[in-house]
This record gives structure tokens, sequence and C-alpha cells, in this order.
């Protein structure tokens, strides 16, 4: 079997997975699902990384009027093939903490892949790569896709406790069920 993950959006507890899988002798199949189980803690410790990548990607300074540093919460990730530069990721964030305004503000990273886009010989005398992913970027990258594709196809959740458990089995569905009938 093979997949590929399109995007992954994960906002107010709600993750949106994008997807096709490719069955054995079978033809691709596309599908988006949109769950508010709560994800694995591998997917979660994945996800938190992408604030620091967000920042980098985007390489300018994310301070308030008073220079206090801004949150940054990314909410999407859209995954890219480049026949030229690879695998890469698009993010989009939203900007939190402004002094004059309440409401985030969202961005969008520039296209960033594991092979350069184009080299630059502005700062230095050696060319540097640009809208490339480090390797730790990329690593994280390929496990957000893994751990996002996990979650959707194979219903990779947050195990719940003895406690939760016991109680989803008292009232005959788990917290996300109630109410839905």
């Amino acid at each position: 079997m093979d997949y590929d993950v399109k995007f992954v959006e994960y906002k107010g507890g709600n993750i949106k997975v994008s997807y096709t899988v490719t069955p054995l002798n079978s033809h691709e199949e596309a599908s988006i699902i949109s769950r508010i189980d709560k994800p694995h803690e591998d997917f979660m410790r994945a996800w938190m990384e992408l604030p620091e990548i967000a920042r980098r990607l985007l390489e300018f300074p994310l301070a308030n009027e008073d220079g206090e540093e801004l949150g940054i919460m990314v909410t999407k990730v859209n995954f890219l093939t480049s026949k030229n530069f690879g695998r890469g990721m698009q993010l989009v964030a939203l900007l939190l903490g402004f002094k004059n305004c309440k409401q985030p503000l969202q961005v969008v990273t520039q296209k960033f892949y594991e092979n350069a886009v184009d080299h630059s010989k502005r700062y230095t005398d050696e060319p540097f790569p640009l809208q490339q992913l480090t390797p730790r970027e990329a690593d994280i990258m390929f496990l957000i896709k893994k751990e996002a594709f996990d979650y959707a196809y194979h219903c990779k959740r947050e195990q719940p406790t003895i406690d939760e458990a016991q109680d989803a089995y008292e009232a005959g569905c788990w917290p996300e069920e109630q109410g839905s009938e």
C-alpha cells in the first residue's frame, strides 16, 4: 500500500487530514477526514516543533510594538512535491499577542523543500541555499505526514486513561460520540 498526505489542518481541537492511498493492485483513493479525537502524543510532539520552524521560515522579527515576542500557532501544513526540489512544506500560522489588536494575524510561509530552490551570495562569498529545509525540519515534516496518516487511516489516537475508559464503558460511548445521536 502506498499513501501520500496533501495537508494537515489542526485548529480548535479539530484535525483535518487530506490524503491518498493506493492499495496493492488497485486505483488511488482520495479522502479528507475531519475529527475531534485527540491525536496520539507522537503526532503532538512533532506538531509542537512547527512554531520554531515557522519562525525560521518567516525570517522576520515576530514582536509587537512594545518589543514583546509574538506567539505563533501553526494551524496548517501543506505538503508539496517538486520534480526539481523534492518534497517540501508550506506552513499557515497565526501570530498572537499584538499590542493594538486582539485578533491574530494569519501568515503563510514561502514553500521550502528538501533541495534548495536557488542560491544566493548576498551576505557571503560562498553561495548559500534558498528555501531549503534543514535535515531536522525535513525529518519533522516526514514524521507529521506519517503520524497524520496513522491518525486518519489507522485511527492512531490518544490513549484514554483507565477512568476515561470506565466512564465511556458506563455511558456506552466515548465522549466525542456523546450528543451526536
